[in-house]
């Protein structure tokens, strides 16, 4: 894979500019500055070959050659901060100034990728992104992070969108020239480039009047009020109109009318939202977003914050709300917010793990210092797109419960809030009636914690429904871990518990070897997390009690087949 890649460097302390492959490395470090021989040799043992050039003039020169198709990764050593005297580059196109030309260059190659190195990479990484550079790492180059450079750069230039058309990713993108260090003008300018390859300040998105038969329309308003609402047999113009009457619905609440979208804007809400999401991913994608949203939906109809929704419905019909049930504490303001927060949850998602972001030492994972790496990025990018076309939902109170709600999909806050419901259920008062600041407190949590069930609800869904999304989320992994190993990555998850199957000492076909490793990765996620998780909620809101209730079931139906397999294994 590392071949694919061309790449330059440009150090005016090169003394031998030349075509470095493994075979001639040797010979041409021998004449060159340590600092030089050592990096070469960094970059040679990831890209395999080369060039070195001493100044920019002839790096561009040698850069026009190439075919404007070729993926070039021009590692560029910036000059210090505070230079002495004989260590100014007398190119006057070194450093920064390069840059801007490279930014301004039409015969340099679509995909050119300048990484500025220099000797304090998280003082100067805003500065030089600003003017162009995919990443800032030390002038001392290691292999690894190089590698996790060549890691990003492979899954951007890999990207689809939804409706087909090709796009290079945000670092092979012109990032526009007012980007300013600030954080959400950074993340502002990355995503528009990711996804849409142009400026934030132009329109993203054409929206097509979506064509569905009156029949099909007819089925989708029955189903989406409907626990075993089956988004993975829907097509994504489907899950569309799913999205929009689950809103539409939410919009008739007399509480909510200054904050609601004509249907033209949240028709094209819903279409900016789903080009946000990479179909390619076989689990974190705009059906998975829409199944979250129906699951927020359906839970917040079984606590009567929003109106009857009457359909086929299964979910267990409520003749009201049990006094101790923290549903009461929830208003309308607070149903439509989650719906929000819900088909916004997972914007932008790469199809990995922030352990692999971390691993790779992503700009994102730096950006955040490794801490629930994209949910941050989920909150950041689909506020900017809030901004753009729901406005209102920008204001201060908001705005924080939507954050709140996204960054608590980061399972490994799962047992904080795990903790935090346990200090509530040992009070034995879920209700504090004379704490207006304790019960906004549970509020909040509860608000969050129904996103969390809502995002792993699939292992609370019937049980055909909840295997389609443990196979989609297992091709997930399995994209993923074969990504690392074409990159030579270590596997961030080696370290982890081993919850695949075990090596079967007999033959079993491929579909039983699938089968019994399916049944281990459901009932491990049921036990350690979302069975516990449920069993609470049941406890503070007993109106949701079915959705435990659907979790014990596939639990033992998971536990009985393989009990069936465990001779072969």
């Amino acid at each position: 894979m590392p071949a694919v890649y061309h790449a330059c460097y440009l150090d005016y302390r090169v003394r031998s500019p030349a075509s470095l492959t493994a075979d001639v490395l040797t010979s041409v470090i021998a004449r060159e500055h340590t600092l030089v021989a050592h990096n070469l040799t960094q970059i040679v043992s990831v890209f395999k070959q080369a060039t070195s050039h001493s100044s920019a003039a002839a790096c561009l020169e040698h850069l026009a050659t190439i075919d404007p198709t070729t993926r070039v990764v021009l590692f560029i050593d910036m000059p210090p901060r505070e230079p002495a005297f004989n260590q100014v580059p007398k190119d006057a196109l070194h450093g920064p100034s390069l840059l801007q030309r490279i930014r301004s260059t039409s015969s340099l190659p679509k995909c050119l990728f300048p990484v500025a190195l220099v000797d304090d990479e998280e003082a100067e990484m805003a500065n030089y992104v600003d003017l162009g550079a995919i990443d800032v790492i030390h002038r001392i180059m290691q292999e690894p992070r190089i590698r996790g450079i060549l890691v990003q750069l492979y899954r951007d230039t890999c990207r689809i969108l939804p409706h087909g058309t090709y796009k290079a990713g945000w670092i092979c993108g012109s990032m526009s020239t007012s980007i300013g260090p600030d954080e959400e003008r950074l993340i502002e300018s990355l995503f528009h480039v990711m996804f849409f390859d142009q400026t934030p300040s132009a329109d993203p998105l054409v929206v097509t009047p979506l064509l569905l038969a009156h029949e099909r329309e007819a089925y989708l308003q029955s189903i989406i009020g409907d626990w075993d609402f089956p988004a993975n047999k829907l097509t994504d113009d489907e899950l569309t109109q799913c999205a929009y009457y689950i809103f539409q619905h939410s919009f008739t609440m007399p509480e909510v009318q200054h904050l609601i979208l004509s249907p033209d804007d949240l028709q094209h809400f819903i279409s900016v939202l789903r080009a946000s999401y990479q179909s390619r991913n076989p689990y974190h994608n705009f059906r998975h977003v829409v199944d979250v949203l129906q699951a927020t939906f359906s839970f917040l109809l079984s606590m009567q914050v929003l109106p009857p929704y009457y359909t086929r419905s299964t979910l267990p019909q409520q003749e009201g709300i049990s006094a101790s049930s923290l549903a009461r504490i929830l208003d309308p303001v607070d149903a439509l917010v989650l719906l929000v927060a819900a088909i916004g949850h997972d914007v932008g998602h790469p199809g990995v793990t922030n352990a692999f972001l971390i691993a790779s030492r992503s700009p994102l994972a730096r950006l955040y210092n490794d801490r629930s790496v994209l949910e941050s990025f989920h909150c950041a990018a689909f506020n900017q797109i809030l901004a753009r076309y729901w406005p209102i939902m920008q204001e201060k109170n908001i705005k924080d419960l939507i954050i709140d709600a996204v960054l608590a999909t980061d399972m490994a806050l799962h047992f904080d809030y795990m903790r935090k419901w346990d200090s509530i259920l040992l009070d034995g008062e879920i209700l504090v009636a004379d704490d207006e600041t304790e019960n906004a407190r549970r509020k909040r949590l509860l608000c969050s914690t129904l996103i969390k069930c809502a995002d792993i609800s699939n292992v609370a869904r019937r049980l055909d429904i909840s295997t389609h999304w443990g196979t989609a989320l297992t091709q997930e992994f399995k994209k993923m871990s074969d990504l690392e190993e074409r990159l030579g990555m270590k596997n961030p998850a080696a370290t982890q518990p081993d919850i695949s199957m075990r090596r079967p000492t007999k033959v079993l076909s491929q579909d039983e070897k699938e089968m019994v490793a399916l049944a281990k990765s459901q009932l491990f996620f049921i036990n350690a997390f979302a069975g516990p998780l449920f069993e609470t909620v049941k406890l503070v809101v007993p109106e949701l009690r079915y959705t435990a209730d659907q979790i014990s079931n596939n639990k033992h139906t998971w536990e009985k087949r393989l009990a069936e397999l465990s001779e072969f294994t």
